[in-house]
C-alpha cells in the first residue's frame, strides 16, 4: 500500500495517463511557420507563461508522449530539431509562433541568434528522449532517422563547451542549466537579496558584454563573467553520451559508438576526481576560470547518483542526504535545496524566483533512476509515490511545496507529465496494462 493509501498501482497508472492525455492536449501547439517554411507539432510547458518550445521541456514531453502516442512524441522531437544549426548547435527555445506573443516576449531575459531562435543551450536530454521514444514506437527505423541530427547536437557540446578538454561541459548563463535562481548561483552571480529585479540586473551583467562580442564563445569563456561546469548539467551529458552509443549501434554506427562511451567515461572521471566533497558527501560545481567550488548544498549536488561508476560509499553517502529530514527527507520529495541551507525556501519566492527550495518532478525522474539503478528500491518507490501524490493533490503544476504539495508557478505544467514514466518504472509488472 503506498503512502497515500493506494494498494492499487494501476489505478493510479489509467488516472494518471488520462490525466497526462488530457493535458497533452491542452498544451499542444501545431501549425505552419512562414519564417522557416516548416510545419510543427509540439506540446508547450504552458500556453499561460511558455508557449513556445523549450529544449529540456521538449525532451521531457516526448517521454511522456512515447506512453500514450508515439507518432505525437516523434513529432515533438522533429520539431524540436527542425532548425538545427550548421554547427549543430540545438537552441534551447524556438518560436514557432513569435509573433503572436511579442508582448510576453518583452518580459523575457532571451539571447537570440535569430528573431526565432535563442542562442543558449540547456541541459542535454536529447539522446534519452530519442531512446524512449524509439524503443516504444517505430524503434530503429525512428533511430536512423534522427541519429545523425543527435550526434552533431553532442559533437557541439563537446567542441563548443569543453574548450579546456576536461570531459565537463560548461554553461555560460544560469539559465543554460535550466536552475536560473538556484541560490548556489547567488555568491557567484553577486546577487544578495531575493528580488527578481536583482537577478534580472545579475544575468544583464553576464549577458550584455557577450553581446558586444556577438556571443563569439572564445569570447565569452575568455571574459569569464559566468563559466560554470554543473553537476546536474554534466551528470545528464554522461548519460546521454552512454545512450547516444547505444543509438549509434542500432543504426550500424558501433565504430563511432566508442568515442562517445569515452568521452563519458572522461565526464564521470573528471566530476569524480574533482567535483566530489568527500568532507560534506556531495557533489559541487565548479565556477570560473580558477574552477573553485560553488557550495551550497542544492538538489544538483545529488544528481551523480544516476552514475554507475560511483563507490558504495558514494551512493551510502547521497542516500543518507536523501534520508536525512533535516535535509531533504520532507513530505514531498525532493526539495531543490537542502531544508537546512539558509537560502532554502520551500515556497514562492520573490514573485517568481525558481529553484530556491520546491520539488521539481524532473529532479525527482532523474533520482528515482539513480536510486533504481543502484538497488534502493523501496527509497525509489516512496519517491515515485509522492511525485504522483504532488500530481493528484495539485494538478500539474511547475514546482510543489515540499512541506505542504501545494502547486505553484505555472498551471498545466507539461515537464511534470515525467511522473508517468516515473510511475511505470516501479509499478509492480502484474498491474501493468
Amino acid at each position: 500500500m503506498t503512502a497515500d493509501g493506494h494498494d492499487d498501482w494501476a489505478d493510479r497508472r489509467r488516472s494518471l495517463r488520462s490525466a497526462v492525455t488530457e493535458l497533452s492536449h491542452r498544451n499542444r501547439q501545431t501549425g505552419w511557420a512562414p519564417w522557416c517554411e516548416r510545419h510543427y507539432d509540439f506540446v508547450c510547458p504552458s500556453f499561460g507563461t511558455y508557449p513556445f518550445q523549450w529544449f529540456w521541456d521538449s525532451c521531457f514531453h516526448a517521454i511522456a508522449l512515447s506512453h500514450l502516442d508515439t507518432e505525437r512524441a516523434e513529432r515533438e522531437l522533429t520539431s524540436l530539431m527542425a532548425n538545427q544549426h550548421d554547427d549543430g548547435f540545438i537552441s534551447h527555445v524556438t518560436f514557432w509562433q513569435r509573433e503572436q506573443y511579442e508582448k510576453m516576449l518583452s518580459t523575457y531575459a532571451i539571447a537570440y541568434r535569430t528573431p526565432w531562435l535563442s542562442n543558449s543551450m540547456q541541459p542535454p536530454v536529447l539522446a534519452e528522449a530519442v531512446a524512449s521514444v524509439a524503443d516504444r514506437g517505430r524503434g530503429d527505423a525512428f533511430v536512423a532517422e534522427v541519429v545523425d541530427s543527435v550526434r552533431r547536437f553532442y559533437d557541439w557540446c563537446d567542441a563548443a563547451r569543453d574548450p579546456d578538454g576536461d570531459g565537463l561541459i560548461a554553461v555560460l548563463q544560469p539559465d543554460e542549466t535550466g536552475l536560473d535562481h538556484s541560490p548556489k548561483f547567488d555568491a557567484y552571480l553577486g546577487v544578495h537579496s531575493e528580488e527578481h529585479a536583482d537577478f534580472t540586473a545579475a544575468w544583464h551583467r553576464v549577458a550584455d558584454p557577450y553581446d558586444e562580442h556577438d556571443r563569439a564563445l572564445d569570447v565569452m569563456f575568455s571574459l569569464d563573467r559566468f563559466i560554470v561546469e554543473d553537476v546536474m548539467v554534466n551528470t545528464i551529458y554522461a548519460e546521454n553520451l552512454r545512450v547516444l552509443a547505444s543509438l549509434l549501434e542500432r543504426s550500424g554506427g558501433a565504430a563511432a559508438a566508442g568515442v562517445y562511451r569515452r568521452r563519458a567515461d572522461q565526464t564521470v572521471s573528471t566530476m569524480l576526481s574533482r567535483c566530489w566533497d568527500p568532507d560534506r558527501g556531495l557533489f559541487f560545481d565548479l565556477a570560473g576560470a580558477d574552477e573553485h567550488w560553488l557550495t551550497a548544498n542544492t538538489v544538483t549536488s545529488l544528481f551523480p547518483l544516476l552514475l554507475p561508476e560511483l563507490s558504495a560509499e558514494m551512493v551510502r553517502r547521497l542516500v543518507t542526504q536523501l534520508r536525512d529530514a533535516a535535509r531533504y527527507d520532507a513530505a514531498f520529495p525532493v526539495p531543490s535545496v537542502a531544508r537546512d541551507e539558509p537560502s532554502y525556501r520551500p515556497g514562492v519566492v520573490g514573485g517568481s524566483l525558481v529553484w530556491r527550495g520546491p520539488t521539481w518532478l524532473n529532479a525527482n525522474w532523474y533520482l528515482a533512476r539513480g536510486l533504481l539503478r543502484h538497488g534502493h528500491r523501496e527509497l525509489a518507490v516512496h519517491l515515485v509515490d509522492r511525485s504522483v501524490a504532488l500530481i493528484e493533490r495539485s494538478g500539474f503544476r511547475e514546482y510543489y511545496n515540499p512541506e505542504t504539495g501545494e502547486g505553484h508557478g505555472a498551471h498545466d505544467f507539461g515537464w511534470s507529465a515525467i511522473a508517468l514514466d516515473m510511475l511505470e518504472l516501479v509499478a509492480p509488472s502484474s498491474q501493468q496494462e
